[in-house]
């Protein structure tokens, strides 16, 4: 007898619908698909966490981070084609819990740059920003559109990531991937490549990324 399906056999990170206290946190915006949202979540905080001695940036700039992949894309709701747009927009718009106005102004950025074009000084939503604030978000845009690239098939085949600190120097930083078994990465990887443009702008060093071996 096949067992029937049912989203109570499901673990939490991949439940099709949000929580209340993720509608809590994104003020009720939602977004198109919740498990995709909580998996690039995850990847920009273990990018992060890879690339401390980089970065140094402290826990305040881990949560902004956290909100800002959560809600990427949330402009999903209005229209595919510009949604980061649509998601600068909403984020802008819609209080939410646990920050100020200004911070919530450095998350909507964080979406809005997750992925098409950079932060650039002809934008003027970035531009408004102080310059801490600039540097700050060019920094963590740069993890959601890696972590964004890493889950393109929606599926979470990237479980983890860790820096190989044996491969990175002045010029490179080396990023170990933990995959689902016999997980096909060929579009991540390509997406991720792509997307490493703003990484590789703000730190100055090439991205690598190694696979690591599951058999």
């Amino acid at each position: 007898m096949v067992k029937s399906f049912s989203v109570e056999n499901l673990p939490w990170w991949q439940l099709p619908l949000p929580t209340t206290e993720e509608l809590r946190l994104s003020g009720g915006l939602y977004v198109e698909d919740w498990p995709h949202a909580r998996h690039v979540t995850h990847l920009s905080k273990r990018l992060f966490e890879a690339t401390q001695p980089l970065h140094e940036l402290d826990e305040h700039a881990l949560r902004l981070l956290e909100r800002g992949a959560f809600l990427h894309n949330t402009g999903m709701m209005i229209e595919a084609r510009r949604h980061h747009k649509h998601s600068y927009r909403l984020i802008r718009e819609t209080k939410l819990p646990d920050f100020s106005d200004e911070e919530r102004h450095e998350i909507a950025c964080i979406a809005r740059y997750h992925r098409r074009a950079l932060p650039s000084n002809s934008h003027e939503e970035f531009t408004s920003l102080s310059r801490r604030a600039r540097k700050r978000v060019s920094i963590l845009a740069a993890f959601v559109r890696i972590a964004d690239a890493l889950d393109y098939s929606h599926d979470g085949r990237v479980l983890d990531i860790t820096s190989v600190p044996e491969q990175c120097d002045d010029q490179t930083w080396t990023l170990s991937l933990k995959t689902r078994p016999l997980a096909d990465l060929d579009a991540e990887l390509e997406h991720a490549y792509d997307k490493a443009d703003l990484f590789e702008k703000v730190f100055k060093h090439k991205l690598q990324l190694v696979v690591q071996d599951n058999s």
